[in-house]
């Protein structure tokens, strides 16, 4: 964990507890706050044989050749040796983990919670709209009403790739389910069907209909984000971590007016209406450590992923551990953060990433680039054949 929000200060306070309690033990923190700069550095220590002690790799399908070269620690001995620690996780997040055709669960959970679409109310109402958007075609006729008031629809950065990429997910499960991420995977379907394409011309159908405002692809996350905050723009979606500024009146004054909503769900699609996209980030451990490096890296990711550290990050920072075993006490957190928890809870269907799914490394970069690529010039056709291509060239 990087930056200066409560959430690092508690990751810190760890640290610090576990240093005092191990004080010949050194621990280097590299956290990286920005994600390019992270998958960069992971990228070069996974070359120069540095990989850290805990660390995280985005996707499951392609976990395998990490599991194969021993570079991922099963985590079920652990999980299993302290069932007080172990069994507190939610059983979908640790299945999460268990990779196919992989004996063992290959992370340990760390973070959760529903990536919705965070409004702002009074925007709405003095757009004329009384209530947020339930279907797809409520959606475009909110955007239309929001563009009329000279405020920016929805908060989106496409410099900063994982927003547009995120945007897409949230229509891809609304579309065709969570399911279909697997199939893509399993290469049961490509991204050149009609239906896979359809979900990146809603992208390309926003983007032209002026949704993001003008320029959406040279602009970063955090100028969107203050954007959102300052009431320039009514809709931004994001996770459970920005919940801690959209409750902040330091950060903006529109406290009381923030919300939190499922995307819109298609008429033609109603199975799907709550298949959703929810984060969930995990520790993974180097599976190369042996003796006491290994017992102290352990003990420290339980400390981190405890029942009372899950229930201190909720509670001082609206930050979620999957766990089943603490009790949240309501009046500690926000309204906002419940609800996030409460629509979470009714998801049929989980997923992160769409390419989470896909053995081939390269598809963050590729997916999210292709779709950003429709917010400078290419076309729908044009970017499924891209990624496409990508995967083909891997076969």
């Amino acid at each position: 964990m990087a930056g200066t929000t409560k959430q690092v200060e508690i990751f810190n306070d760890i640290i610090k507890e576990f240093q005092e309690k191990h004080p010949n033990v050194v621990i280097i923190d590299e956290s990286q706050g920005d994600e390019s700069a992270f998958n960069n550095k992971l990228k070069t220590d996974l070359a120069s044989g540095t990989l850290p002690n805990i660390f995280r790799i985005q996707g499951v399908a392609n976990l395998s050749d990490y599991i194969e070269n021993g570079l991922l620690m099963d985590m079920e001995p652990a999980l299993k040796e302290d069932p007080d620690w172990g069994e507190g996780f939610t059983e979908g997040a640790l299945t999460y983990y268990q990779v196919p055709n992989q004996e063992g669960t290959y992370a340990v959970p760390m973070e959760s919670g529903l990536i919705g679409v965070y409004y702002n109310e009074e925007l709405f109402k003095k757009a004329g709209i009384n209530e947020f958007p339930e279907t797809w075609n409520d959606l475009l006729s909110a955007i239309e009403k929001l563009k009329a008031i000279d405020v920016t629809p929805i908060a989106l950065g496409a410099q900063t790739t994982y927003m547009a990429g995120h945007l897409h997910n949230q229509i891809f499960y609304k579309w065709m389910g969570t399911e279909a991420a697997k199939k893509l995977g399993t290469r049961d379907l490509e991204w050149s069907d009609p239906e896979v394409v359809q979900t990146l011309e809603f992208v390309k159908e926003l983007n032209d209909m002026g949704a993001f405002g003008r320029n959406a692809a040279g602009i970063t996350d955090d100028i969107v984000l203050t954007d959102f905050l300052q009431g320039k723009a009514a809709m931004m979606i994001t996770g459970p971590w920005n919940i801690g500024k959209f409750t902040s009146e330091e950060d903006t004054e529109y406290t009381d007016s923030i919300k939190v909503a499922k995307f819109p769900y298609f008429e033609e699609k109603p199975e799907f209406k709550d298949e959703d996209m929810q984060v969930l980030s995990p520790y993974m451990v180097n599976g190369k450590l042996e003796g006491k490096e290994k017992e102290y890296t352990i003990e420290l990711v339980k400390m981190l992923t405890s029942a009372e550290a899950a229930k201190r990050f909720a509670e001082e920072s609206q930050f979620l551990i999957p766990r089943t075993d603490i009790e949240i006490e309501e009046e500690k957190v926000s309204e906002i953060f419940l609800s996030n928890i409460e629509l979470g809870a009714t998801s049929t269907g989980i997923a992160v990433d769409v390419f989470d799914f896909d053995p081939v490394p390269s598809m963050q970069d590729r997916t999210r680039n292709s779709i950003v690529s429709m917010f400078i010039s290419s076309n729908a056709e044009e970017a499924a054949k891209e990624i496409q291509s990508e995967i083909d060239r891997s076969n």
